[in-house]
């Protein structure tokens, strides 16, 4: 596909867009770059001639979304979501940096698209380090090599990350030998110009800045984009951190090291919090010791072994993708007691959390079956009820496995890979299944169906009761855009043959919603139209649970279920009008489950956002409703 790449805001956050560029160039996309941001003239020459790149664009004037097949959005400002039809554009959302940084955040919409490589490293274009000499002296002699670059500034906007000692800190790294060279812009100045005991360097364009890097051996400073800039040349240094966020906001390096400032209660890791930690509660002390294991260690960050790049094409974009769910890799920790019958029919995965009524519940309704040649797998994320203690001794046929908190996806992978039948059940902790669930199934696939599903009761809160789905999908031999227009079945009901997993791949563990949407996909992809047996009668009983549709909320978790049909877009991508207009078509109406949640949680300036898209997609007559209501 032909992508075009929104970095935006400032030095640093462009910078830890970088690795972005290469996995999706990696993943054999041809990639454009859009820099949105104010200083965007500024950054170009630090990706120009970047080979992976083609054309660099610094405002949205000089581009037409149409000639691109899909537009990515990193952290910040995300224009490109606004500009590309609904559907068509990933994005990178806040809430994606609150536990990881900046540069694995940005790496997302790789990774929902199967990359499976390490963090790449953050990239500036090297720069001849005479670039600052007249032109008449430019190769006649180098700069000194091996100087120690410090960064003793701030943005201007937010002078509390302004660490107000470096004078000493400096005094001290001349005192072994070395070059010091203070660097900054005007603004970074101290009151006492105390950087004039060493070489200041100010208001270097960045190319400068760059090349300067290049010659030197180490960087120093407080957390600012500089910091970025000297980590993507792969200096080793230190960086200070106070009332910024040290995990958001950390380099994208091995040899740069993080010093950060201890918070007290109340405090917070933003400089507009009403009371942000002080980065002056770093003593000298303390940042000079943590600089003098950085001189000890003069080695820079070494390349990446990065994946060979790939052919692009539908076929290649899925596979890469499966092979990513089947490479993830489980965490340690894990314990298992228990024994089962040694070659069973089926295999039963049952994924639970912090639900030890229903999840016996469950089991009973598996051990019921009146096919018994079953297998159960009780797989426990990590609850800290008394499910470990009701389990203790596991009735006969089940297989009690308790594992590190990791997530529902997986928490199914782990059943998945330890299953043995020559069929696998999967069957959610809050839901049961009639007696003669599994029989039926089986003897309704017979020998021509590899996978089958099944209406299901649906229990509401009010205790009311409903027969799901109304109409069963795939009766027009259309069962893969019938489950991507609606997922109507439920993975309690899906059985399916062991051998499947080779061509489906596991569920994706960086989804923590809509990963059954994103495996029914994959599956019903696989088995083509003909090979899932859907049964009439309802086979499942689904209990709705008041915590059981996500932990993030209700909005959160559409808008996470908005990414995956952005992400099967980009995946079954061909340039063709018609499937282009399914998918906008299809990303609109959940612009409008997007408003209606919005309206409902009380804000109607978001509710108006998701239904303009919607009307801009298409839905035009719901769109205006939807904006309409009060």
């Amino acid at each position: 596909m032909k992508l075009l790449v929104e970095i935006s805001q400032g030095l640093g956050n462009c910078i830890q867009g970088t690795p972005l560029l290469r996995a999706l160039w990696l993943m054999g996309h041809d990639v454009d770059l859009y820099i949105n941001s104010p200083i965007a003239d500024k950054l170009k020459p630090l990706w120009t001639d970047w080979e992976i790149l083609g054309r660099i664009y610094t405002h949205h004037d000089q581009f037409h979304v149409s000639d691109y097949d899909f537009g990515v959005s990193a952290y910040g400002r995300r224009q490109l979501v606004r500009m590309f039809p609904p559907g068509l554009c990933l994005k990178v959302e806040k809430r994606h940096v609150k536990h990881q940084s900046e540069t694995e955040a940005n790496l997302e919409p790789a990774r929902w698209l199967g990359y499976a490589g390490p963090v790449p490293r953050s990239y500036v274009k090297g720069h001849d380090p005479n670039l600052a000499l007249p032109p008449e002296q430019r190769h006649k002699r180098t700069p000194p090599t091996g100087g120690v670059i410090v960064h003793a500034g701030c943005d201007p906007a937010s002078r509390a990350r302004r660490w107000s000692h470096w004078a000493e800190v400096c005094r001290r790294i001349a005192a072994t030998g070395r070059d010091v060279i203070v660097v900054g812009t005007h603004d970074d100045r101290s009151e006492d110009n105390w950087e004039d005991e060493f070489t200041a360097r100010f208001h270097m364009d960045l190319p400068e800045l760059t090349a300067l890097l290049g010659t030197a051996a180490f960087h120093f400073g407080n957390d600012s984009g500089v910091g970025h800039l000297a980590a993507a040349m792969g200096l080793p240094g230190l960086v200070l951190f106070g009332p910024s966020n040290p995990v958001k906001s950390a380099p994208n390096s091995i040899v740069m090291r993080t010093l950060v400032a201890p918070a007290e209660e109340g405090e917070g890791r933003d400089v507009n919090h009403a009371r942000p930690v002080p980065i002056g509660r770093l003593s000298v002390e303390q940042v000079w010791a943590e600089v003098a294991k950085v001189l000890e260690d003069p080695r820079r960050d070494p390349e990446r072994e990065l994946p060979p790049r790939v052919e692009d094409s539908v076929e290649k974009r899925w596979d890469y993708y499966v092979a990513m769910t089947r490479a993830q890799t489980e965490v340690d920790g894990i314990d298992e007691t228990g024994a089962a019958p040694d070659v069973p029919k089926v295999s039963v995965v049952i994924p639970t959390y912090n639900r030890a009524d229903n999840v016996e519940r469950a089991v009973k309704s598996a051990l019921a079956q009146t096919e018994t040649s079953l297998e159960v797998i009780v797989i426990d994320d990590g609850s800290t009820d008394d499910t470990p203690d009701r389990f203790a001794n596991p009735p006969g046929r089940v297989r009690y496995v308790r594992k590190p908190n990791g997530g529902a996806s997986s928490a199914r992978n782990a059943g998945l890979r330890r299953a043995r039948g020559d069929w696998i059940a999967l069957l959610d902790s809050d839901d049961e299944w009639m007696p003669d669930k599994l029989a039926t199934q089986l003897d309704a696939m017979g020998t021509e169906y590899v996978a089958g599903a099944s209406r299901h009761i649906h229990v509401n809160a009010d205790g009311t009761r409903q027969s799901k789905p109304e109409v069963l999908p795939g009766r027009d031999n259309h069962l893969f855009r019938d489950l991507y227009g609606n997922l109507s079945l439920k993975t309690s009901s899906l059985v399916f043959k062991r051998h499947l997993l080779e061509k489906v791949g596991l569920f994706n563990e960086c989804f923590p919603v809509s990963n059954d949407w994103d495996f029914f996909l994959r599956l019903a992809r696989a088995v083509n139209n003909s090979g899932m047996r859907i049964c009439e009668q309802a086979l499942v009983t689904v209990h709705r649970s008041a915590d059981s549709i996500s932990k993030t909320g209700r909005i959160n978790a559409l808008e996470e279920a908005y990414t995956r049909i952005c992400m099967v877009n980009a995946l079954l991508h061909t340039g063709d009008p018609l499937n282009i207009k399914l998918h906008v078509n299809r990303a609109a109406r959940k612009h409008l489950e997007l408003s209606r949640a919005c309206r409902k949680g009380g804000d109607k300036r978001a509710a108006k956002a998701h239904a303009r898209e919607a009307i801009r997609a298409g839905l035009m007559l719901k769109g205006i409703w939807r904006w309409l209501q009060p």
